[in-house]
């Protein structure tokens, strides 16, 4: 016999096949069990452990499942090898381990490769976040200096997995300041605007389940679409919003789970969705019965006053789930979004962020609280978007003066980036392969794009470089496009700037 001790509880409430399953591959994977050896036949075991022989056969059929025990016949039942003999260590080879999605997209592989050979002093357009500077942190070390000292233990507990409640509070108070009508069931607070994505794409659409999504958008979109394998409908968006025709022929042609769409200051053509149809939209939604998710981390960030709506003001049935932050204004690192929808969904997530994060640390969400109760918030965010139109009218001056003819300038009307389109023959990649070689970075349109209609733009973002650097910046972008382009570009006529 084994001489090895099996347990098989029958008041247990487990399966006893699943007990005996269990334990005779703990044997195994420890070696209790050699390889070669002979188990007891189906019936012996059974007798031996009073049971019936059906409970010995399905154990025994889980462990030839699991490639552990083979039959032969007229011999019996063997312990197999668990892995292939090896004459020497070989190295795990993690890219084999990892699931497909867990790998790096080949456009953003290729985006990292290039950008490795940029020069010390290279003008990097290519950032997606603001430029971190001494008010903000003078902010952050007045705000740290004056907690009390509950706060500063408070702060090291684990966070409630809804946010912190006085951050809730003054979150309501400004977004019902805009014309939404929130409360703090409303509301959860996310490890910035990135957790609150995954979380929704993760709850509202299983794989496989269609999905619309404007087209150009957020290069992290296309990658979250990849990983969690949902079937995508490309919609087209312009200066003016989505394309409304196409959309609402998927709409009457497929079931669809969610729409995603930044309806203000799109990532990556700086438009604002015309209120017009930032109405449509949200009834044409209405209409289907499908949620749309509003992506609205950048909507501070206006350049003209009154600041424009977001989807949920003109929101009536619950239908639109608004995502924002603070991290594009204020700091990157501070890692505060969150998603304000109908309570039934706020509490249904509520489950998820226990399992992947166990909910935004405490010292972040106490800043953001003092931030936006003190009102230095607001105060910051003045002088700031002073700075970021000084450097917006920088980059248009520099564009209108200094680009070739040919390219279409797209100014940001909010947020941070200008979408440049180039003339059709002009491949993104080239440019910025060569604009790194020059110290200009921009990034490649394809990145923002499901298909090939990005090839020929490019995204700049004059937010994330310093203002006296944004002149020389386009200057030195305006040679290498036109060192690339090709002879049988038009060259007549001026730089279209579509305001």
């Amino acid at each position: 016999m084994l001489g090895l001790k099996i347990v098989i509880e029958k008041g247990s409430g487990v399966p006893l096949f699943k007990q005996l399953t269990d334990q005779l591959r703990t044997a195994i994977m420890r070696g209790e069990i050699s390889e070669g050896t002979r188990l007891p036949s189906e019936r012996e075991l059974s007798k031996l452990l009073r049971l019936n022989r059906s409970v010995v056969v399905k154990a025994y059929n889980e462990l030839k499942m699991d490639g552990l025990l083979d039959s032969r016949s007229g011999s019996g039942t063997y312990v197999i090898s668990v892995r292939p003999p090896q004459k020497e260590f070989d190295m795990i080879s993690w890219g084999e381990q990892l699931n497909s999605w867990a790998t790096v997209p080949a456009g953003s592989a290729r985006w990292a490769s290039v950008l490795k050979g940029r020069p010390d002093d290279c003008i990097r357009f290519d950032t997606g976040i603001p430029l971190v500077g001494d008010e903000q942190t003078n902010l952050l070390k007045g705000i740290l200096s004056d907690l009390t000292e509950d706060e500063l233990k408070s702060s090291l507990d684990y966070p409630s997995l809804r946010g912190n409640s006085e951050l809730i509070k003054y979150l309501c108070l400004r977004l019902n300041g805009s014309g939404m009508h929130v409360n703090s069931r409303n509301i959860l607070i996310t490890i910035g605007a990135e957790e609150a994505v995954y979380l929704l794409f993760s709850a509202l659409a299983r794989p496989g389940e269609t999905i619309v999504v404007e087209n150009p958008t957020y290069i992290n979109i296309i990658n979250i679409c990849r990983m969690f394998q949902h079937r995508v409908l490309p919609v087209g968006r312009n200066s003016e919003g989505l394309d409304f025709a196409t959309l609402e022929n998927v709409l009457k042609r497929s079931r669809v789970k969610f729409i995603y769409t930044m309806s203000c200051s799109h990532n990556p053509t700086g438009s604002n969705m015309s209120e017009e149809k930032k109405e449509s939209l949200v009834r044409l939604a209405e209409k289907y019965s499908v949620p749309i998710i509003d992506d609205t981390v950048f909507s501070e960030i206006q350049y003209s006053r009154p600041a424009p709506k977001t989807l949920k003001y003109y929101d009536h049935h619950n239908c639109v789930i608004e995502i924002g932050g603070l991290s594009k204004a204020y700091a990157p690192g501070l890692r505060i979004g969150w998603i304000a929808a109908d309570e039934a969904l706020i509490e249904k997530l509520i489950e998820p962020v226990r399992m992947i994060s166990l909910g935004v640390p405490n010292i972040s969400q106490l800043v953001a609280a003092k931030l936006l109760s003190t009102g230095e918030y607001d105060r910051f965010l003045k002088r700031y978007l002073g700075l970021c139109l000084d450097k917006k009218e920088a980059a248009k001056r520099a564009c209108l003066r200094y680009l070739p003819p040919y390219v279409k300038v797209n100014e940001a009307q909010g947020g941070n980036f200008f979408w440049l389109e180039l003339p059709a023959s002009l491949d993104c990649w080239k440019l910025v392969a060569e604009g790194i070689k020059n110290g200009v970075a921009v990034s490649p349109g394809s990145l923002f794009t499901f298909d090939s209609s990005g090839r020929n733009f490019v995204r700049l973002n004059p937010l994330g470089v310093p203002l006296e650097q944004i002149e020389e910046g386009i200057i030195r972008l305006s040679k290498v496009i036109e060192s690339i382009t090709t002879s049988d570009i038009n060259e007549e006529g001026t730089v279209s700037v579509v305001v």
